[in-house]
């Protein structure tokens, strides 16, 4: 497995980053996720915007080999292999000569990469397949969502509780309205209108998200950004989590609450499922 740290592409093994890094001491980073299929990456230009947009909002300079991004992921896919991988890229503000909560005026970006197989969405093979399993958690995270920091502690938390052993995902709330989940956005389904919250509540625009609101739009769907409060949850004829890597995955339980069951063919989630894999198919 090979990484890719400060302009060197470097085992696994052979990594070695300061401890005195700020995104060890502080969680002073930020973060992106993008997948490739058929080792061309998918919205690419739009997670780099992102990328970018959490650098500007957390003052993190821009490193210098940020203008060869995707020449350097693409050799990563190249010497990892896997067909199919989600590249993780990390940017902190550096390493100090010490720790201190204002950092050196030489203090250099570290810039981090490293990829993984990217699992086959298994919805795509067994669309029968029971959905997800998640639960309702008061949202305690800073109000700074739509920067994707690694300062993950409460999206992590809940599923290192002995009782959320069985859980796939948590669905965070401010005590009425739903924001997002701990490592996806969400969608409901009211009937034919698909509904997502805003981006004025506290979520991150996933790169997704955007696409399905964007895609499904130009299908026809009526879709919305619009708040879900707790209480609508039992008028909902669907729920569907999106990210980078999970694409598109249905949600059967919330708490004790089951979904309704459908055909496979009314689901609107398999609809834009099925929007996604002919997306790939121009894509690759």
């Amino acid at each position: 497995m090979w990484t890719y740290l400060n302009g060197e592409f470097i085992s696994k093994e052979e990594v070695r980053i300061s401890p005195f890094d700020r995104g060890f001491l502080f969680g002073d980073s930020v973060y992106e996720v993008i997948p490739s299929y058929n080792n061309k990456l998918f919205l690419f230009d739009e997670h780099l915007e992102r990328l970018k947009n959490s650098l500007s909002i957390t003052n993190i300079p821009i490193p210098d080999s940020l203008k060869d991004l995707h020449p350097l992921m693409m050799e990563l896919l190249k010497k990892n292999q896997f067909s199919n991988q989600a590249i993780y890229i990390q940017i902190t503000r550096g390493v100090d000569p010490v720790r201190s909560h204002v950092s050196a005026s030489t203090t250099v970006p570290t810039l981090f990469m490293t990829s993984t197989e990217l699992e086959t969405n298994p919805y795509r093979e067994n669309p029968d397949k029971e959905g997800l399993k998640v639960e309702l958690e008061e949202d305690m995270r800073w109000k700074r969502c739509e920067v994707k920091a690694t300062t993950l502690l409460p999206n992590i938390i809940p599923f290192h509780r002995e009782d959320k052993s069985d859980i796939d995902e948590i669905l965070f709330h401010d005590g009425q309205k739903i924001n997002e989940g701990s490592k996806s956005n969400i969608f409901f389904v009211f009937d034919d209108l698909i509904v997502t919250p805003p981006k004025e509540q506290n979520i991150l625009l996933g790169v997704t998200r955007n696409y399905f609101l964007k895609r499904l739009l130009e299908e026809g769907f009526r879709v919305l950004e619009k708040e879900v409060k707790i209480e609508d949850l039992n008028k909902a004829d669907e729920i569907w989590v999106t990210s980078s890597t999970k694409e598109i995955q249905p949600v059967h339980q919330v708490d004790n609450m089951v979904l309704p069951e459908k055909e496979l063919d009314e689901y609107y989630w398999h609809k834009a499922l099925k929007v996604l894999e002919e997306d790939l198919k121009g894509n690759c």
